[in-house]
């Protein structure tokens, strides 16, 4: 696939959908300051009001999304899974483009993936890497092997990937080649990138 095609459609597809998130427990608010960037990604769910991120990024109820194109808008949390790190918010007056969602499932071990999001600070930033499995994580490796609340599928499977992350991509998306969203960037483990995977992501936020 040609690497124009790859950057530039499917990345600029994506990244009209991907938001900074800033937790109001560390105190940047709305406005300028808030605009400058985000203690994390998200991205739109459905109808461009909800938004999907890493639970660990939205610490109370309330966080700020800053949209692509610079806005600052408040967003409440109506959603939380603490055992997958997912949460959702819902923020109206945001009115960003919904992603399209890809399954992770089907993908065969070597695809090209890309993560987009904000490391360190620098806004929609694409990392590219390679798609491995969908697994789940021997003990040793911390959050990445927790074990769900009683009741839960003991299985926890991750999106893993060799990709590149870094703080800022928390709550981001994870895609395919074509744009379509395939994980929620979560943690780092040994080097590699653990996502949820996203069509995990209607049942565990339907039950959070």
């Amino acid at each position: 696939m040609p690497s124009d095609l790859f950057l530039g459609d499917a990345a600029a597809r994506l990244r009209a959908s991907v938001v900074a998130i800033v937790d109001e427990a560390h105190g940047s608010g709305r406005g300028r300051r808030a605009s400058r960037g985000g203690h994390g990604a998200g991205f739109a769910w459905r109808g461009g009001d909800l938004f999907v991120t890493s639970a660990h990024v939205v610490s109370t109820q309330k966080a700020v999304v800053v949209t692509p194109d610079g806005r600052a808008v408040e967003g409440r949390v109506v959603g939380r899974d603490v055992d997958r790190d997912i949460a959702l918010l819902h923020a109206p007056e945001a009115r960003v483009p919904a992603v399209t969602c890809g399954d992770p499932y089907a993908l065969r071990p070597g695809s090209l993936v890309f993560a987009v999001g904000h490391p360190l600070g620098v806004k929609d930033a694409v990392s590219v890497g390679v798609f491995q499995a969908v697994r789940a994580i021997p003990r040793g490796y911390g959050m990445a092997e927790q074990r769900p609340r009683r009741g839960r599928n003991p299985f926890i499977p991750w999106v893993q990937a060799d990709v590149r992350l870094a703080p800022g991509n928390s709550g981001g998306p994870i895609a395919d080649v074509e744009g379509n969203v395939i994980g929620v960037a979560a943690m780092i483990v040994s080097g590699l990138a653990l996502a949820v995977p996203a069509p995990d992501l209607e049942r565990l936020l339907s039950s959070a």
